[in-house]
């Protein structure tokens, strides 16, 4: 039921906003309209962009979120990590921007499929610009040779002395997240575990650094340490479909 009262009401939002606004049509087939106008710096080539968004079928239906579970979205422009209609969008905005865009198949994934994202779906996607900055260097390599060269506790004094220089590297959540699932895929899953345990101690309210810390659980049969994260996961996004699933497979362990 949340569910479905969270889609009408974001609708009947698009809806109200759409009658009042003109779309606007670019030559690639992009629509969009304006829903506020920022005055922070504008989105360039090779910049570093943090957004929240919503995205949805033609339906209406969610199938991507930010706002809700309070985890922005990053991406550096002009690199092809976003498809077409979004890098072409998200390239005209400015901090403090919120638009909404109507993305037609060939903008998105063509004929595809893409996670829950049938081939040849219409994308509407609702974008505010949070910020705008220069990319940061990634901590994920540089973690991932000093573990695989020297062990996990020299990647950890590693870890804390550049943090000391943190104009230059980049700590997010999500940096860690990614380096503890590269780590479960070498099958090096003790490293990942205290990788991921060690981002939920610095991103504690991160939803997502608990669901990992979960699957990493799970991989070395500490169920009950998994439950246990899956359920802070859950209180931090109750939406966590995820995390509810792999309870529930636990406890049908027992």
């Amino acid at each position: 039921m949340k569910k479905l009262l969270f889609i009408i009401s974001f609708w009947i939002y698009v809806i109200s906003v759409s009658a009042q606004q003109d779309t606007i049509t670019t030559e690639s087939g992009l629509k969009y309209f304006i829903v506020q106008d920022g005055e922070g710096e504008k989105v360039e080539e090779g910049k570093e962009v943090t957004l929240h968004g919503i995205g949805t079928f033609e339906s209406g239906e969610v199938f991507w979120e930010t706002r809700e579970s309070n985890s922005p979205f990053h991406f550096v422009t002009g690199t092809n990590s976003v498809i077409k209609g979004v890098e072409e969008g998200v390239s005209k905005m400015r901090v403090g921007d919120r638009w909404i865009f109507i993305l037609p198949p060939e903008l998105a994934y063509g004929d595809k499929q893409r996670g829950p994202i049938p081939p040849n779906s219409v994308l509407i996607f609702d974008y505010e610009i949070l910020d705008v900055a220069n990319p940061k260097k990634s901590i994920i390599d540089t973690l991932y040779s000093t573990i695989g060269n020297y062990g996990i506790d020299k990647a950890l004094d590693l870890y804390n002395d550049l943090k000391k220089k943190d104009n230059i590297y980049n700590f997010r959540a999500d940096e860690l997240n990614t380096l503890g699932y590269n780590l479960i895929n070498e099958g090096k899953l003790e490293a990942s575990r205290v990788i991921l345990e060690l981002n939920t101690k610095e991103y504690p309210n991160n939803f997502n650094t608990w669901d990992s810390l979960g699957e990493i659980y799970m991989k070395l049969n500490k169920d009950d340490l998994a439950i246990e994260s899956y359920e802070k996961s859950l209180k931090l996004y109750p939406k966590n479909t995820n995390a509810e699933e792999m309870i529930k497979k636990i406890k049908a362990k027992e």
